[in-house]
């Protein structure tokens, strides 16, 4: 009996020893920790997925948005409790234009919790947005569904903090790219060079242009390449567009 413990107790110290160095050997070739970004046990799933360099986390103006034509869609017809919402976080290259999209990627299936937290922040869910952005671009991220909706809400409150009540206050008015960038900067010093603005023109009010969209940007050096540090939109050949020398703030009650 005695013997048969011994036996198992060294088969048992052998299959040990081994996962050890198993997990030593795969540090030393990739250079990486299993935690850290990069790593093959890091990210979703096993498969390939095509490389990106960094996140844009975009969120639509969404008074322009329902003025330009869509009134009657459901989340314009019940008004949206903050001037900016979701509309996507997206993997970028930093060739524009040259994005990854439609990965193969597992259908989406959000924590409960998280489901309803994202509502309030991203009306178009219920046109079925969550679901269009995770198969063109979240799927792309290498991320589970949760992690990936839930870094984007984070992103997008920290975002809400810092411009929210400034363009509740500039309804109706126009500002331009300097005054919001000075005001991001007093929420957090650097915020506003980590920003863009995207203007056009919007029905009924005529030539002059109308904010439509904030994008920021943001790094993929989070755990599994996941949304990390803010970056300086500059460095990723990222810049405003269409917002002139200034633009107009739309309003819920126009």
């Amino acid at each position: 009996m005695n013997s048969l413990r011994a036996h198992r107790g060294k088969v048992v110290l052998a299959v040990t020893l081994l996962g050890i160095l198993f997990t030593w050997y795969g540090t030393r070739e990739t250079g990486k920790s299993p935690s850290e970004p990069g790593h093959p046990a890091a990210g979703r799933r096993g498969e390939a997925l095509p490389a990106f360099d960094f996140y844009l986390l975009a969120l639509t103006a969404h008074a322009a948005f329902c003025a330009d034509g869509r009134e009657r869609m459901s989340e314009c017809r019940a008004g949206a409790r903050r001037p900016l919402v979701i509309h996507g976080l997206w993997p970028e290259k930093l060739e524009p234009r040259t994005y990854p999209r439609d990965c193969p990627a597992p259908p989406l299936s959000l924590d409960t919790g998280l489901e309803l937290e994202l509502e309030g922040y991203m009306p178009g869910m219920a046109a079925g947005l969550h679901e269009h952005e995770w198969r063109e671009h979240g799927g792309c991220s290498g991320l589970d569904d949760d992690l990936y909706f839930r870094r984007t809400l984070e992103l997008a409150r920290d975002l809400d903090a810092a411009l929210g009540a400034r363009l509740t206050t500039l309804s109706g008015r126009e500002t331009d790219a300097a005054e919001l960038r000075e005001i991001a900067n007093a929420f957090q010093p650097g915020v506003g060079a980590t920003l863009t603005f995207h203007c056009r023109k919007v029905r009924g009010e005529g030539e002059r242009p109308v904010l439509v969209e904030v994008r920021q940007c943001v790094d993929n050096d989070g755990p599994g390449g996941a949304p990390g540090t803010l970056l300086d939109c500059g460095k990723v050949r990222r810049r405003d567009q269409g917002c002139g020398a200034s633009f107009l703030v739309m309003g819920g009650g126009r």
